[in-house]
This record gives structure tokens, sequence and C-alpha cells, in this order.
């Protein structure tokens, strides 16, 4: 459909003017297929797009003046962490008012449990966006094996697979591992296998944080595809990037090697968001054994001096290679319950406040310190703007946020929660020429829901959920820094989940229109 006005005529028996909950009038439609441009009405009803085009006479409840503006579909965020805080706080604004109409939690081999409980649980409080689920590795594997340093045995195996079918049966879409973080990091490729062929049965995806993004990278791309080919399933690479300055450039590889798979047949996708920082827990910079048995074994092993020796000599590793970017700044806290004060500071402001040289061997001590008082959350800046550009362009890669939830006003987090989708259309698309519109569309809707097999949401199309947003494609922009996270973006007029309106203008009008969607077996 390229630059066409669609003109229906229609005649409803005894009614000469057919009415609707919404009229969106003289839009620009990204339908989200990457074609072009066109202008042409929405018609919606009972939560669902009834007719694109013009009838003639039609009124309606609600009629949006889209002149100018773009239509895009609700954007679908196939990574982000919105479960772990949206029974607290169910509008899930952040997403909201970045035009996510559809959010996928589940990830990084965590996910609620039982998964069925918690999705009663969501209808039963209501909810902003649409909430889709993955059943995470590492949540199945603590509820049979703990947190042990160990391999499965085949009878574990069998435990963990029957949870699995439990959740794909319950409609979660696939499964997710964090073969970085504990318990999964403990796990071979044949156990991975063995879980994945149980969602492959199932029809499900197999989504994961890799084991490395730094130095072994490039082995861990070729483990996903492993994975995905022994098990017969979709693959979805998890937040892609090259962590470190000894792996910057290294996205050219491994893009080379997600073209080779899907040229070879196998579905190989990914995500991506637009920023030059990763954000994850204070511990991932500590070697996995030291995390095994949870947070009382972790203290003994700091008390240990030999021990803690060994623990400090990876982290000033990871701080000089891996994600502290090569110096103690770059590693920024993010949240830290036990000591607010040091919530937007760095580590080498932090390492200075206690009396030390910031080099990376003070500050390994202090971050192990921290760890043993509270532990929190850090923003880690390790990446290159230029494997952040290439990634993005790249087809089989979608955009995505890996945010959370998130209470607005609350420690410092990762700008990525309030401002993922609006920096990739103000920035990348508008000032940076290096993605397209509509193809930056595809990859916030057609592309994800196709990995999905959501079969009617990701486009702009008749019968489909009126999951919409409207924005100015000149004024859109996103606000949120590092700085000063909590700031929503600029530039969205309207978003409408399930044929409800639930931002206008920038203000929340609290509507929990969202639903729990389902994997059909």
């Amino acid at each position: 459909m390229k630059n066409i006005i669609i003109i229906i005529s229609l005649i409803f028996s005894g009614c000469s003017s057919p009415s609707f909950d919404i009229i969106i009038n003289n839009g620009k439609i990204a339908n989200g297929n990457g074609d072009e441009l066109f202008i042409a009405n929405i018609y919606i009803r009972d939560g669902k797009i009834i007719e694109i085009g013009t009838i003639p006479s039609a009124i309606g409840d609600k009629v949006l003046n889209a002149k100018n503006l773009i239509i895009a579909p609700g954007f679908i965020d196939m990574h982000t962490h919105a479960e772990r805080k949206s029974l607290d706080f169910p509008p899930v604004e952040n997403y909201l008012q970045q035009g996510v109409t559809t959010m996928i939690g589940g990830n990084c081999g965590g996910s609620p449990f039982p998964i069925k409980s918690f999705m009663e649980r969501t209808e039963q409080k209501g909810i902003g966006p649409n909430l889709a689920l993955l059943i995470g590795h590492n949540t199945v594997r603590r509820q049979v094996m703990g947190t042990e340093n160990r391999l499965a045995s085949d009878k574990e195996i069998k435990e963990m697979q029957n949870l699995i079918q439990v959740a794909m049966e319950d409609g979660v879409f696939g499964m997710s591992t964090g073969l970085k973080y504990i318990p999964g990091a403990y796990s071979n490729t044949a156990e991975v296998v063995a879980l994945a062929s149980t969602v492959s049965k199932n029809g499900g995806i197999y989504a994961t944080h890799m084991r490395e993004e730094g130095i072994g990278l490039i082995e861990s791309v070729n483990e996903a595809i492993d994975i995905g080919r022994k098990s017969n399933l979709p693959v979805q690479i998890s937040h892609h990037k090259a962590v470190g300055k000894t792996m910057w450039g290294n996205s050219i590889k491994t893009l080379e090697l997600i073209e080779k798979a899907n040229a070879e047949g196998l579905q190989v996708t990914a995500d991506q968001y637009p920023y030059t920082a990763t954000s994850t827990g204070l511990t991932v910079v500590f070697p996995a054994w030291a995390l095994s048995g949870g947070r009382e074994q972790l203290k003994k092993r700091l008390l240990d001096s030999e021990l803690r020796q060994k623990i400090k000599d990876k982290i000033i590793w990871n701080i000089v290679y891996d994600r502290g970017g090569g110096d103690p700044a770059s590693i920024v806290v993010a949240s830290y319950p036990k000591n607010k004060d040091y919530d937007g500071l760095n580590l080498s402001q932090i390492t200075e406040l206690k009396g030390f040289k910031p080099n990376a061997n003070n500050a390994a001590e202090v971050l192990m310190d921290l760890v043993y008082e509270g532990n929190g959350k850090g923003i880690y800046h390790c990446l290159d703007e230029e494997d952040v550009k290439r990634i993005m362009s790249n087809p089989y890669v979608m955009h995505a946020s890996d945010g959370s939830t998130i209470e607005f006003g609350k420690a410092q987090p990762h700008p990525r929660s309030y401002g993922t989708y609006p920096r990739i259309l103000g920035q990348y698309v508008r000032d940076k020429n290096v993605i397209s519109l509509v193809e930056s569309i595809r990859k916030m809707t057609k592309l994800p829901a196709s990995v999905l097999g959501l079969q009617d949401r990701g486009e702009i199309k008749k019968n489909y959920w009126a999951d919409l947003v409207i924005f100015d494609e000149n004024k859109i922009i996103d606000n949120a820094t590092w700085k000063n996270p909590h700031q929503f973006p600029s530039g969205i007029n309207w978003v409408i989940v399930n044929g409800e309106v639930a931002i206008q203008n920038g203000n929340y009008l609290n509507s929990l229109s969202g639903k729990i969607l389902k994997h059909s077996l």
C-alpha cells in the first residue's frame, strides 16, 4: 500500500451515519511493514481497527485530528523487565509515555513463578500496556537446584522440562536464558538444548542473554545459534552489543554470523537499546563461582583473604577489559538501598569518598565492600557508538529497551526505561539518519510481532487490535538523561491501547486497558 488513499463507501442498513469509538483523521500512516507513508483515516470500535480510509458521514465518540502526524502501530518492546514491578505500579507509565503498547517480560533468565498465578494477579489489578511473558531458565533452575555450581542431572533436567511445559501451557511465548548470571552460568550447552527442545515442541522461541558480550562474544553468538539449530526453534539474541574497548567493532563479525544463520534457514534475530551504557547488578563484575549458594556464601568468601583476592583479581580484570570500560569512573551506581547518597555517583567518586586513589585496585576493594553491605544496580559505560549504529541498521535487529517499570523519581536508573523509542525516532532516524522512519517503525512493530507469532498486533490493519501511537516526527525526542533520567519524552500526541486512549499530549488518562497476551500451543 504505497502513496494511496483508500476510499471506502459503506452503507449500513438503517443507518446513514456509522458510529465508532474513535476516529483518527488525516494521519500519515506507517503501517509497520516498512511501506511508504500514506494518508488515511482510521476507524476504531470495540478495541479493534474496523476500517482504514474514508467513511462518509462517520461519527465518533472521540475524533482525533492527526494531520501532519505519524500514526504507527503501538511499539512492541521485545526485551523488558517490566513485570518485576508491574503489580506495584500497574500503569507502567514510563512505557506508555514512550509509545510502547506491548511489553515482553521474563527476559535474561528471570521470570515470575508460578507464571499462571502472576498472570491472574495482573489481570485482576489491570495493566497499562499489554504484557507477554517468557519463562526464565534461571528461575526454573533455582526451583530445581537452587544456586548450586554444578551441572544438572538427567533427573533435574526432566524436572526443569516439566516446569517449562507447564509454563508453555499457561501461555508463555518461549524460554529466556541469562547465561551470564547465576545459576544459568553453571549450565552447559547440552542442558540449554534439552530445555529449549521442550520449548520447540510447543512452538515457542529461545531468547538469550548470552554467556559473554565482551571477550567471548563471538563464541557466545555461535553457542546461541547452535542451541537454536539443535533445538529447532527461533533464536532471539538479547540486547546485542560489544562490551569493552577490546571488543569494539566486533559487531561486524556477530552480524555476519546472524545473517549466515538466516541464509541457512535458521531464524535468528536480536534486539538492541540505543545507548552506549549497559545496566545490571553490581555483581556482574564478580566471578560466577563466587556467587554460588547465594548472598551469605558470597559474604563468607569475601571474608576469606585468599578467596577475596581471587574475587578482586576478576573484578579488576572486568574493570579494565569488560563492563568497567577501562576506568572505574565508567561504573555508575544506579541504586544502592543501603546508602542512597551513592545513587548517581561513579565508582571513582565513591572510592575517593572512602579516602583512596580511584584506581582499579582500590575501586575493586570498595566495590566488594559495597556488595558485602548491601548490593545494588549499576550503569556501565562500556559500548561504542559505531557498534550501536551498525547493530541498529541490521534488518534482523529490532529496537528494545531492556528497561523496567520505574517508580517516578526514585534512584538513578538507566534512561532507557524512559527514552528508548523517542530517542531512536528523534536522534537516530531524524537527526543522524542512521535508519529510515518506516524501517525503524518496522523494527518496533511488525518484526517483534512476527518473531512472537502475534497474529493481530504489530501492524495497522483491518481487524487488528487498535494499539497505536501518534507522534510528530519533527518533535519526538527523549528527555531522559544520565543525570536526570526521570523525564518523559516529547512529541507523542496520543497512545492507544486496545482501542482506549492511554496517553494524550503527555498526560496519562488513568487507563488500564492492557491485556495479558498468551501464546497458543
